[in-house]
């Protein structure tokens, strides 16, 4: 039985060559150079693989939950280590993977931001995620009340 004639595979011509040899040097060459410009980066996505991290919970005073936004306690987390990534600066944030405030560095960072909200003080919950061998469980909770400064 024969299925048709033999055909010999397509080759890419010079051309097509030269603008892969151009393609694939400018993923070497660009982020050496300029930096992380769309789409060659030198940033694999996920290299720094953080251990920990944390997730914030804040309540006012009467117990009704608030943003963690409204104290920059908010997570952002796009793959990249930090300073690399899609270009725009995200807000700042106590939140960063691979950390674990300390009651005071969370009071350091909460009371400017306090002093601008009404509230006398509020109470933020620190879950401290964990992560062992790709399972990631919730290793403490921690309990901080914080007040807003005397003005």
């Amino acid at each position: 039985m024969s299925s048709g004639p033999v055909t010999a595979e397509p080759r890419l011509r010079l051309g097509e060559w030269t603008a892969l040899a151009v393609f694939l040097a400018a993923n070497i060459a660009v982020p050496l150079v300029w930096g992380d410009i769309f789409p060659f980066t030198s940033s694999p996505m996920f290299r720094d693989a953080p251990r920990v991290y944390c997730i914030y919970r804040v309540q006012k005073p009467d117990g009704q939950e608030l943003p963690a936004t409204d104290l920059l306690l908010q997570r952002i987390y796009d793959g990249n280590p930090p300073g690399y990534g899609v270009g725009i600066a995200p807000p700042p944030t106590l939140a960063r993977f691979g950390e674990v405030a300390s009651e005071a560095e969370l009071t350091g960072h909460v009371q400017p931001q306090l002093a601008a909200l009404e509230h006398p003080f509020v109470t933020i919950e620190q879950d401290v995620i964990a992560c062992v061998d790709g399972v990631c469980r919730v290793r403490e909770t921690n309990r901080f009340r914080v007040e807003r400064l005397a003005p």
